[in-house]
């Protein structure tokens, strides 16, 4: 009877901590809807090769008139890029967050963290800017929400004159 118990509670303990290793599968319909899933076959047909392909990168938003914050020159920073600094809205919990900050250590972006859920003042300035997840960067008047440092590096190439 023991080793009965003693086996279901092991069938319990790994069954719960495989389930944390699960893939999550993300599709969009076709009224714009994003979808997370963790089986594949519960996507509908018609989205299943969205499946395989490289997810696009995140939407880049121009704010009309963001919170002002003046950035400094750095040496290090080629002519022509944004020489401000890189404002990232983040919270405490976030892998991607943690992410998108060591990105920006290891290119010697200057970035400074807000944290949204300790700052009101920081989650004001969030919402202002659209942001409804997190991370979201801001690089100069322009926007990126979600982890994409590809598009935080093409905002730092445009400069901060470019407003395309």
């Amino acid at each position: 009877m023991k080793r009965l118990l003693l086996c279901g509670i092991w069938g319990m303990i790994l069954g719960l901590a495989t389930a944390g290793w699960a893939e999550i599968y993300r599709y969009t319909d076709s009224a714009g809807q994003v979808h997370f899933v963790d089986d594949p076959a519960k996507v509908p047909r018609r989205y299943r090769k969205q499946l395989g392909t490289q997810a696009p990168l995140a939407e880049i938003n121009v704010v009309a008139s963001p919170p002002g914050r003046a950035g400094g020159a750095t040496a290090s920073r080629p002519a022509g890029r944004y020489n401000g600094t890189v404002e990232l809205y983040v919270t405490s919990w976030c892998g991607y967050c943690k992410k998108m900050e060591r990105f920006l250590k290891e290119q010697g972006i200057p970035y400074v963290a807000y944290d949204v859920e300790q700052d009101r003042a920081a989650h004001e300035r969030f919402i202002q800017l659209g942001g409804s997840g997190v991370p979201l960067a801001r690089v100069g008047q322009r926007v990126v929400n979600g982890y994409n440092p590809e598009a935080v590096l093409r905002l730092l190439d445009q400069g901060e004159n470019d407003r395309r």
